[in-house]
């Protein structure tokens, strides 16, 4: 079990904070940092990037600074079973990259707002929500995403894409999702498809036929609605890239799927 003792989200400091406490506390601390930061273990000092998590062990010294800029973070004080973060394999003591920080940011804000809040199931919530922050940050360990270049553009790609999966009619075109990002062309495609293993016209295609086996399915409209619904000039062409994805076509789906109903 994960009991919080105190929280804060996207707490900021000036440029000449720092922290030294040669003895920790008698709890853990989880720390998202969301600026470039100094730590320092053993006497050595380690330069971070924004987005870096590190979970600071029971009374282990604590000393860190800011780094030439105002200093942001997400921070929990909380106490768990000594096998807790072992179980999960996430090591202490030790600053971790986080490629996807807008995910686990999202998380901590929800833990926040369970635990200031006066709901019935909060804490159960709160340990569920923990669980999962420690599954994303153990993935990205495993999957070797703790690149630094990410930083600025990650967050940028994960609405992205959420956007495209949202709205599969819009008009979506690499110049288009380009200048969104304020990012050159040949960068988004290399980026997009390095983060999500996907070509990002290839993954607006499959926004497209996933939207369009729902409404098959869930709608009465017509082949030919369903291609303007979701974003196909022609209903040639919807039913092409559909067969092609599917091998079937639009109107088999619907049948087949409607029988089982």
């Amino acid at each position: 079990m994960i009991k919080i003792l105190r929280m804060g989200f996207n707490t900021s400091h000036d440029i000449n904070f720092s922290v030294n406490r040669p003895y920790g506390y008698e709890w853990y601390l989880l720390l998202l940092v969301k600026s470039p930061a100094i730590f320092v273990f053993n006497g050595e000092e380690i330069t971070t990037p924004a987005n870096t998590l590190i979970i600071f062990d029971k009374n282990s010294p604590h000393e860190y600074r800011a780094n030439r800029v105002d200093y942001r973070n997400d921070w929990i004080h909380l106490d768990a079973d000594p096998t807790y973060f072992n179980n999960h394999q996430i090591p202490l003591d030790k600053p971790l990259y986080i490629s996807n920080s807008y995910y686990l940011t999202d998380l901590i804000q929800k833990m926040a707002n369970e635990f200031y809040s006066n709901n019935p199931y909060r804490e159960q919530t709160i340990e569920y929500l923990m669980q999962i922050l420690c599954i994303k940050t153990r993935e990205q360990m495993v999957t070797k995403t703790f690149k630094p270049w990410h930083t600025r553009i990650h967050d940028d790609l994960i609405r992205l894409r959420s956007e495209i999966y949202s709205n599969p009619q819009i008009n979506w075109s690499i110049p288009f999702m380009a200048n969104k990002l304020h990012i050159s062309q040949g960068y988004l495609q290399n980026i997009y498809k390095e983060t999500f293993q996907i070509s990002c016209m290839s993954d607006v295609i499959e926004s497209r036929i996933t939207y369009a086996k729902e409404l098959l399915v869930e709608t009465d409209y017509s082949i030919s609605e369903i291609s303007d619904l979701c974003g196909y000039n022609s209903e040639v062409h919807f039913m092409r890239q559909f067969k092609k994805r599917t091998t079937i076509r639009p109107s088999e789906y619907r049948n087949f799927f409607r029988k089982g109903q």
